[in-house]
């Protein structure tokens, strides 16, 4: 049975990966979060051997990663790690963005999914076959002004899992970027102020957003099935 631990579950991208992974009657599948679905919730009910949620706050000064991902590496055919989480926040110019924004953001999005990576590693039982899948974004590679924090925190953690992937060749290791989505994310944007707001207002109202059911179906396509 192939298990998967996925990292913010209860919207968006996570929300799709965690539906149509666990639709699966062969899949393990733990969901890492805050919060949770009705939907998530009554599938952990129904079906506890198969599906299981873990409550975490990624901002949190100590998180248990341990456990969620021994139970899903356990007795497995092949383990996935999907590190989903992220926060856009704080959006602004450097000089005028809040510091305890700023540290959450960083837990969020780089220090939480290099940490998951590592406890990974060592409750992977010797001989199993691991996958870590970090969802990074374009802001990882190209400067976009009043993203200083999100743009950091993704491009640090692609160079981690290069690294990774270096020390580590047995484990399968990518970073995607899932490319405009339709997410919470975007209306946070569409919010918020910063010089190039008014291409993500123009996506949203021109319907050329992604759909999140349609990118994760990609990500299990070209990670999962042909994996």
């Amino acid at each position: 049975m192939r298990s998967f631990v996925i990292t913010g579950v209860s919207r968006g991208l996570g929300e799709a990966l965690f539906e149509q992974l666990a639709a699966d009657r062969e899949h393990r599948v733990a969901g890492l979060g805050r919060t949770f679905t009705e939907k998530q919730r009554g599938l952990a009910a129904a079906e506890p051997e198969r599906v299981a949620l873990y409550t975490m706050d990624f901002a949190a000064a100590t998180l248990d990663l341990a456990r969620p991902l021994r139970w899903a590496a356990e007795g497995a055919s092949h383990a996935y790690l999907i590190l989903n989480a992220g926060m856009v926040e704080p959006v602004g110019p450097v000089g005028q963005l809040d510091p305890v924004v700023v540290r959450d953001s960083i837990a969020v999005n780089l220090t939480v999914p290099m940490l998951a990576a590592s406890t990974f590693l060592t409750v992977l039982p010797p001989g199993t076959p691991g996958t870590v899948l970090f969802i990074s974004s374009g802001a990882a590679t190209r400067p976009i002004e009043g993203w200083a924090a999100y743009c950091a925190a993704k491009a640090g953690g692609e160079m981690f899992f290069r690294v990774l992937a270096e020390e580590r060749p047995g484990i399968t290791v990518a970073s995607i970027n899932p490319g405009r989505m339709d997410t919470g994310m975007q209306g946070v944007l569409r919010r918020s102020e910063f010089p190039t707001k008014q291409s993500y207002v123009d996506a949203y109202e021109e319907g050329t957003l992604g759909r999140p059911e349609d990118v994760a179906a990609r990500i299990i396509s070209e990670h999962v099935t042909r994996g």
